[in-house]
């Protein structure tokens, strides 16, 4: 008795995951500047879904090494548009271009993109580090939370910013 004919074969096949939600955090020191990142990120990628409230300063544990201080003002952006994984390269290189012409006014702008799946939230960053995942191009992609239970568990490596009870809120909303 043959057994493949009771047991046909199973052929995998590659399938691509569901869009994620598109968020950026923007560090700033003035509000205006903020103001022209928000116009300059929904004409490239959307419109914006949710602005936060101000949030808790973003601290860099290497700013000293890096000679690198992010603004003391927070808000992260979520946008309608949804994206898939493998755009967080491009979103990366777009995010660079608004934050390095913006931070000719304002020396505290950052920009991190990421977006949040069901099961984690991810950012990306143009710096290697042991726990961040090599994309392309230069970038690299570090998960924030992971979930678990129907709860967001915060990844030890993470930015502590991803820590703060505001950012958790905003992210669980």
């Amino acid at each position: 008795m043959n057994s493949s004919k009771k047991n046909p074969i199973t052929k995998e096949k590659l399938n691509r995951p569901p869009g994620a939600a598109f968020f950026i955090v923007v560090t700033f020191e003035e509000a205006e500047i903020f103001y022209s990142i928000k116009t300059r990120s929904e004409k490239k990628f959307s419109a914006t879904l949710y602005e936060s409230n101000p949030m808790p300063t973003w601290k860099e544990p290497d700013a000293d090494f890096w000679n690198s201080f992010p603004g003391r003002n927070t808000k992260i952006l979520s946008f309608k548009r949804r994206i898939h994984r493998e755009e967080l390269p491009s979103i990366q290189k777009e995010c660079l271009l608004i934050q390095n012409s913006a931070v000719e006014k304002d020396r505290g702008v950052r920009i991190f993109p990421g977006y949040l799946c069901n099961h984690s939230v991810v950012i990306s960053s143009i710096q290697d580090d042991f726990h961040r995942i090599y994309l392309f191009n230069g970038v690299y992609a570090e998960t924030v939370y992971n979930y678990q239970k129907q709860k967001m568990v915060f990844k030890e490596t993470a930015p502590p910013f991803f820590k703060t009870p505001e950012a958790v809120y905003f992210l669980q909303v």
